[in-house]
This record gives structure tokens, sequence and C-alpha cells, in this order.
């Protein structure tokens, strides 16, 4: 026991804190190496720093082993840029607009039923025929041929009336809308989560710079409480507290560094990017504000706008003509078709042939395939006016809850600053007093305590003023324009 009293009074900056009783007899030996040690006026010692601590990214304190992300490349982009980029090569966003094209081809398939089709045809027989299946001639000769025979032409088709099939061309041309609309919507989603992820970036950024700010204040605090230890004007408890700020802020950077790392890797992998990759933020969170549109202005344009509502939109009118195709599979059909051809055993001796004909079609009997055709697609129709209906619905809520949430950031980022302003003011007096020998540094630990609150709590305001601003540009179906451009 007396030698860990020793090893304690001896180094002082490695006494950890901590509660506990004390048995009467031992008061003194302790009593006596705090005497001794404040009338040597020793210094309290700054323990060893952790690992590499960074000042900014990719930026390390000299001493500290060699930071073992620097092989990466690293990317510095802005707000703007990133979201240009996410637009261009996300692999989401690619594949949307790949399906896009795919069901622009399948309008184009259905416009073909009613379009005229010819196909040209090149024949080259050798025939020989049994006289007795074709006339039920038993007397010989019992065959003709063999001959040849040798045939170039056309069939081709006419739809002259086909109501049913205008009607499924109209439904796939508002399918193919919908399809495009829906690689908006997609497109929409990677410009929101790409803006998210980078404000991200830029609060952790703002982070870890208001933490290496609290270093700076605890390493000027540590040298003022060991310059008052040397002098025996002060204690080595102030420079134990000191110390044991300065080294509680270290840690907190390290983690802000680390965050914002993570940020880094998740914003290259939204943008595409090769695998050793790193995103560094070219901004800095701000406070910046501008005029957005009220709600009744921001709800009629996000009614027109948002490509998620247009897509149900396009979709619920393409089932409607779906319903009205499959009940003009009752009407008749008129066709135009035939074939034309030279025919002959050689081409020198081959006469025109060919046939033309009028042909119309009318279902009689289908077995009932008709009717839960039509029965079906107006239940689809139905589906689809609620989706819109619930699109509607979710937009409304949508905007609404994104100005509510811009009013109250904008109102929280005032209180915030006024906040810090105030905790700045109340760490510079605290800082005077310690100074001056009136008070310990409890009073200045609990003013940077309160500055790194008032810190944290106006970089957040800030985050959430510029996340409601993105919100609302999403909910209004703008913010691929607005922040890609």
């Amino acid at each position: 026991m007396s030698s860990d009293l020793t090893n304690r009074c001896k180094y002082p900056g490695a006494t950890k804190l901590r509660m506990f009783i004390i048995p009467t007899p031992l008061w003194l030996p302790i009593m006596m190496c705090l005497i001794v040690a404040a009338a040597s006026g020793q210094k309290v010692e700054e323990l060893p720093a952790s690992s590499s601590v960074a000042v900014t990214s990719g930026q390390t304190v000299s001493g500290s082993p060699p930071d073992s992300h620097s092989d990466r490349d690293t990317v510095s982009l802005t707000m703007h840029e990133a979201v240009r980029i996410a637009l261009k090569q996300n692999p989401r966003l690619l594949a949307a607009r790949i399906e896009a094209l795919e069901v622009k081809q399948s309008a184009k398939v259905a416009r073909s039923v009613f379009l005229p089709k010819a196909t040209l045809g090149l024949e080259d027989q050798m025939q020989r025929l049994n006289l007795a299946t074709i006339f039920g001639q038993e007397a010989a000769p019992y065959s003709v041929g063999p001959f040849s025979n040798v045939q170039i032409g056309a069939t081709f088709d006419v739809p002259i009336i086909a109501v049913s099939a205008w009607s499924s061309y109209q439904a796939e041309k508002h399918r193919a809308k919908s399809s495009q609309e829906q690689a908006a919507d997609v497109q929409e989603s990677i410009a929101s989560i790409v803006v998210a992820q980078y404000l991200s970036l830029l609060r952790s950024k703002a982070t870890e710079q208001a933490v290496q700010s609290r270093i700076d204040l605890a390493t000027v605090l540590l040298r003022l409480a060991n310059d008052q230890l040397a002098q025996g004007t002060g204690t080595s408890t102030d420079a134990l507290r000191a110390n044991v700020e300065l080294h509680v802020e270290k840690e907190n950077l390290v983690r802000a560094q680390s965050q914002t790392r993570a940020y880094g890797y998740g914003l290259a992998q939204v943008l595409g990017l090769k695998e050793n990759q790193q995103v560094l933020a070219a901004d800095s969170l701000t406070a910046a504000d501008e005029r957005v549109p009220d709600e009744q202005q921001s709800l009629a344009e996000a009614f027109n706008t948002r490509p998620d509502l247009l897509a149900a939109e396009a979709q619920h009118l393409a089932a409607k003509y779906d319903s009205k195709a499959a009940v003009e599979q009752r009407l008749p059909e008129f066709h135009f078709d035939g074939y034309w051809a030279q025919s002959g055993r050689n081409p020198a001796g081959a006469l025109p042939i060919y046939i033309y004909q009028g042909e119309m079609k009318l279902p009689i009997f289908t077995g009932g395939r008709i009717t839960a055709e039509s029965k079906r697609a107006r239940l689809t129709a139905d589906r689809s006016q609620q989706t819109v209906t619930e699109r509607r619905d979710v937009i409304t809520q949508e905007v609404r809850t994104a100005l509510s949430t811009l009013d109250a950031a904008r109102q929280e980022l005032q209180l915030s600053t006024e906040a810090l302003r105030l905790s700045t003011r109340e760490l510079t007096e605290s800082r005077d007093r310690f100074a001056a020998g009136i008070t310990n540094n409890i009073e200045v630990i609990t003013a940077q305590n309160s500055l790194a609150q008032s810190t944290d709590s106006q970089i957040g305001a800030m985050f959430d003023l510029q996340q409601a601003k993105a919100d609302l540009s999403h909910a209004r179906g703008r913010i691929a324009e607005e922040y890609g451009n």
C-alpha cells in the first residue's frame, strides 16, 4: 500500500479520479505528499497522445504514425459536383433509365399491330403429286411430276379497323411514360441521398474543426495551470483536471475523424466511384437561407412535377386504356390482306399470281375470356386510382412536414447562435478569473463544456436547416434540378 501511495504522489499525471474512502491513519502521508508536490512546483506532464490525431482529413499531427488511409485517392467535390456525378453514373439510376427504354420499345411493338405489314419470300420447289389423293383417280397415271416451281413475291396484311389494338397501343404509351417518370423518381431519390450524405459529411467536418478548436483551448488551459503550479499559485488538481479535459477532446477528435471518413466512403459508394476513392467536401456547412415557396405554391408545384405522382397517374391512364381495349375486343376487325408473286417452272417462264381479299373478324364465343379480362382491367384501373390518391396524400404530408421542419430549424439556429455567443463570453470571463487566481479551473472547464454544447447545437441547427431545405426541394420534386445545376 505504501509503494502505491508513493507512485501516486510521484506521478500525479497518471492518477485516475475515483471515489473511495481512505482510512484515518493514512491521511497524514497523503497530505505530506501533496504538500511536497505543491512546494516543489511539479508540472503535470501531458500523457502521450493516442495514435494519429488529425487536424483535418488526410493531415496528422507530427510524431504520429502514418495514416493507414493515405494510400486512397481523395476527390474534393462541391455538393453540386457530387450530385451531377451521381446523376451521370449511379448504377441504380442507370438501370432505371435502361428499364424505361425497354418499356418504350414495348410501346413500339404494340403500335405494329395496327400498321401495314409485308413479307418478301423466295421459294424454289421440286414437287411430285399423287393424283389419287387429290382427285380420287384410280386409273393410270397415278402421279404427276416431278416438276420444279420457282416463286418470288410478297404477302401483306393491312388492318383497316382495329379498335382494340389502338387502345392497347395507347395503354403501352402511357406505361412508357410511367416508366420514364419512375426513372425520374429514382433520379430524385439519388439526388436526395447524395445531398443528405454530403450534408452529413459537412456536419462531421464542422464537428471535427470545432473539436480541434476545443483542443487548442484545452492546451492553453493546461499550459496556464502548469504555469500557476510552477509559480506556486495553482494546484496539481487544476493541472490534472485540465489534462483530463485535453485528452477527452482528443478522443472526440479521433471519433469525429472516423465519422468523417465513413461519410466520405458512403458518398463515394453513392456516386459510383472506384473502390480506392474517398470524397472530401470542398464546401463548408453554413447558415445560408433564402426564401422558399409557401405551402400553397409548394403543393401546386409538387402536384405538377413530382415524378412519383406523374408515374402513378400514367399507370392509371394505362389501366383505363387496358379496360377499354378489353371491352373493344367484341368489336369486329377489318383487314385487307393477300399476296402477289412471280411463279413458274423457271425464271424465264414465270407469270404473276396473286390473291387479294378482305377479311372481317368478329368474336362470337370466347369461353368468358373477354368478360374476365374486362373485369380484371377495371379492377386494375380502380386500384391505380387509389394509388394516385395515396400519393397525393403523401406529397401533401411531406410538403407540410418539410415547411414545418424548416421553420423550426430557423428558430433553432437563432437560439443556438445566441447560446454560442453567451457561452463564448462565459468562457472568456472564467479564463480571466482563473488567470487572475480568483478561482480554480473548474469554472473554466465548465465554461468549455458549455461552449462545446453550444457549438454542437449550432452545427446541428445549421445541418437541420440545410437538410430541411433539401427535404422541401425533394417534396416539390425539384432537388435534382436545384442541387444538380
